[in-house]
């Protein structure tokens, strides 16, 4: 297992946690995220730093009119020897075999990666990786493991995105109240007692948990499991306490098959202390219901 963390400050921070790869959104083309990056960001971070893998999110769905500018990026992302690109829009499954792309691409269609017969139909579409959907629980996570030969990342520790609206509700809120536009709203949501963030940007407004999620809960049974990678999201998370999680992680991924039962608790017992107990839908099944 291998941990892809996705950043908010200089790369170099998270190499000397022993970090080697890394997630970075595309600026324009990805949603979701409170930093992205340009293309020529990008391929600076490659020329700086020849020793990382690097995957870039290309999450968002595409119009027409963009097509001629991202077949241009994609043979430029092409060149810089990437580990996969992050998709949302099938286009881009198209776009690989049309244009000859050597890149690998990553299913990433959001609430929509659920189940190992579609992680299959997509890996015989010759798509390498799965992003699981944050509303699975661990042991749909374990099955689709044991029934895939896809690769998993799987999101273990992030303040976890839950919706996006391509509306500007954010700034309209303000507008609205004749107050100074902003691009940040502190939502507090009745029906579930939950506390979340809208944050607007050039695509519209994307809602996250203003809560920790900490799936080191479950870290044993993905690594039973052969998960193949975790996605620390660093988003709203101040950095010093995520470097430190960082830094607790990757300890725990090289030294558990030497660990007693007591210093794993007393592992865990830490990580609950820095993060809490919120375990997102690890251990709850979404359910559905028709409402009477």
């Amino acid at each position: 297992m291998e941990i892809i963390v996705k950043p908010e400050q200089e790369i170099s921070s998270y190499i000397s946690c022993q970090i080697k790869n890394f997630l970075l959104p595309l600026n324009n083309y990805s949603v979701e995220y409170s930093k992205t990056y340009t293309l020529a960001e990008i391929k600076e971070i490659r020329n700086k730093y020849p020793k990382i893998n690097i995957f870039v999110s290309m999450n968002k769905n595409f119009m027409n009119e963009e097509l001629d500018t991202i077949k241009q990026i994609l043979l430029e992302l092409d060149k810089l020897n990437l580990s996969g690109i992050f998709f949302y829009d099938l286009a881009l499954l198209k776009l690989k075999k049309d244009l000859n792309l050597s890149i690998e691409l990553v299913w990433s269609q959001t609430h929509m990666v659920t189940n190992y017969r579609t992680c299959n139909y997509y890996y015989d579409m010759k798509v390498k990786y799965a992003y699981l959907s944050k509303e699975i629980t661990k042991e749909e996570i374990i099955e689709i493991s044991k029934n895939s030969k896809i690769k998993l990342i799987v999101e273990l520790i992030s303040k976890p995105s839950i919706a996006f609206s391509k509306r500007k509700l954010v700034s309209h809120y303000y507008e609205n109240l004749k107050l100074p536009k902003q691009q940040l709203l502190s939502i507090f949501e009745r029906i579930s007692n939950t506390n979340l963030l809208a944050v607007e940007n050039n695509d519209g407004v994307f809602f996250l948990k203003n809560k920790i999620l900490n799936g080191c809960f479950i870290l044993d049974d993905l690594l039973k499991t052969n998960i193949d990678y975790i996605l620390l999201k660093e988003d709203f998370i101040q950095h010093d306490m995520f470097l430190q999680i960082t830094k607790q992680i990757n300890f725990y991924l090289n030294n558990y098959t030497k660990m007693s039962k007591k210093d794993k608790n007393n592992w865990l017992e830490k990580q609950k202390e820095l993060l809490g107990e919120d375990t997102g839908f690890f251990y709850q099944k979404t359910i559905y219901r028709v409402k009477k």
